[in-house]
Parts: structure tokens; C-alpha cells; sequence
């Protein structure tokens, strides 16, 4: 996990994130949005009411803003996405060759202890805004993307 003094909470990647395949890169990000969990109601019976169960339960997407490359490639973001479906060449690799496991820190104003943790399965990048390349700025960050998710635990 990458480690940093945090100066100026405001302005700082106080979470880290990590994938399972890749466990030696770490990345930091200023803003991440859990996915929310929702479970199906169904309604079903024999009497005069409607008697409520639980159905299926649906994952939304995790979303990370300014995501910024520790170590390593800059380009594994799009090289993942084109995995998953390739518009240029056409076809992508099967879901068990592109889901990734992948654990999301939140991080004290230290930048190093960690307040909570979530792991998430069978993840995939299905969207990456364009990046803004600023010749002032010497950040390189991936300003926004969203990764679909098939489970989420907080540990």
C-alpha cells in the first residue's frame, strides 16, 4: 500500500486501492463511491395479503475519481477495458479472464492507517472518461471511472 503524509485532507488520495492480480501496484484516489446493495422484494401468498420475501439482489457500480498511478503503467486502465470488449479488433476475453478482485482502503488523515476496507469480486471497467493532459499540472491521474461489480463485503 502506497503511503503518503497528508498535508491538506482537502487535496489528498485518501484511498487506496489494490487488485488481485496485480497485488505489487497500488493506487490512490481522492473519491470513491461504493456501490449500493439492493435487494429485490417479492411478493407472494396464499392469504389475503401480499406476503414479502427477499428476491435477488443487485450491485451497483464503484466509482473513482482522480486515480492516481503509484507505480507502474498509466495505460492498464484502457488495456483492461479492451479486454473486456476490444471495439477496434471486435470480441473481448471471457468474464473469468477479466473479473478481477479488488480491495478499496479508506484511509486515516495520515495516509496510512486504515479506517475501512471493502472487497470487491468479479469487477470490470465499462467506463473511462477521457483524460484531461494540462502541461501546467504534473498529476497523472485518470480523472473518472466506473467499475460494474458482482459483489461488495466491508470488512
Amino acid at each position: 500500500m502506497a503511503t503518503a503524509k497528508v498535508k491538506n485532507p482537502r487535496k489528498t488520495f485518501l484511498f487506496s486501492v489494490t487488485f488481485a492480480k496485480h497485488p505489487v501496484n497500488s493506487y490512490l484516489a481522492q473519491k470513491v463511491t461504493i456501490p449500493d446493495i439492493e435487494i429485490e422484494e417479492v411478493t407472494h401468498g396464499d392469504i389475503n395479503r401480499d406476503v414479502k420475501t427477499a428476491g435477488r439482489v443487485k450491485i451497483g457500480d464503484l466509482i473513482i475519481e482522480k486515480l492516481l498511478t503509484t507505480s507502474g503503467s498509466d495505460t492498464w486502465a484502457h488495456d483492461w477495458l479492451m479486454a473486456c470488449q476490444d471495439h477496434l479488433a471486435g470480441g473481448g476475453l471471457v468474464p473469468s479472464e477479466y473479473w478481477e478482485t479488488m480491495t478499496v482502503n479508506e484511509l486515516a488523515e495520515d495516509g496510512k492507517s486504515v479506517l475501512n476496507t471493502w472487497m470487491l469480486d468479479e469487477v470490470w471497467p465499462k467506463k473511462i472518461e477521457g483524460i484531461e493532459f494540462d502541461r501546467t499540472a504534473s498529476e497523472n491521474s485518470i480523472e473518472h471511472i466506473e467499475f460494474a461489480v458482482g459483489t461488495c463485503d466491508k470488512i
